[in-house]
């Protein structure tokens, strides 16, 4: 099994990072890729021509995003770790959401095969949900799986410590088995 595990966090010591590690860990024996968003190069669009738009061209933006999305393409499963800021995913998901135009934009076959790999949402948010279910729904073919965790709930904070509650980690376990497709022996 080749899971991706996306971190969109720019912090890379809080609990989103703790989260994908955590991901890695349960999943053991797997080959699991971690993209930490905040050390890759990725700009918003803009300050172009619309070429993702047109039939011959593509996107003129030279950075991450191409090679992310080859390498999501190429997983059998992804779990995508978002934290919540101001009621809303964080700025990193939204570009690579907006960039999702110039990847897939002339190519509905690759979209279709991203679109249906399974996707677990880990979201890392002490208040709204709504906002999340509904922007997920372009990453995913049928409703999107969403594992939210309050930092309240575990004794932690949005600075950290999130998976050294065991209750935590027995949550994000428990939501990560429902998803794991390998034979009991694989485990």
């Amino acid at each position: 099994m080749n899971v991706a595990v996306v971190n969109f966090s720019g912090r890379m010591n809080g609990n989103c990072h703790d989260i994908s590690r955590e991901i890695k860990n349960a999943l053991g024996n797997c080959g699991v890729t971690i993209i930490d968003m905040g050390h890759m190069d990725i700009r918003p669009c803009g300050r172009c021509n619309y070429e993702c738009l047109d039939a011959q061209n593509a996107c003129p933006v030279k950075d991450d995003i191409g090679g992310i999305y080859e390498t999501l393409c190429a997983a059998s499963l992804i779990f995508y770790v978002v934290p919540n800021y101001i009621n809303y995913p964080c700025a990193n998901f939204f570009v690579f959401n907006e960039r999702k135009q110039g990847v897939f934009g002339r190519n509905a076959e690759l979209l279709q095969k991203y679109l249906e790999i399974p996707k677990g949402f880990v979201v890392v948010s002490n208040t709204e949900k709504d906002n999340f279910r509904q922007i997920f729904k372009g990453h995913a073919a049928s409703p999107p799986d969403i594992l939210f965790m309050a930092t309240r709930d575990f004794d932690s904070n949005v600075r950290g410590g999130m998976m050294k509650n065991a209750n935590a980690r027995k949550k994000l376990r428990g939501f990560l088995e429902t998803r794991d497709q390998r034979p009991e022996t694989g485990k």
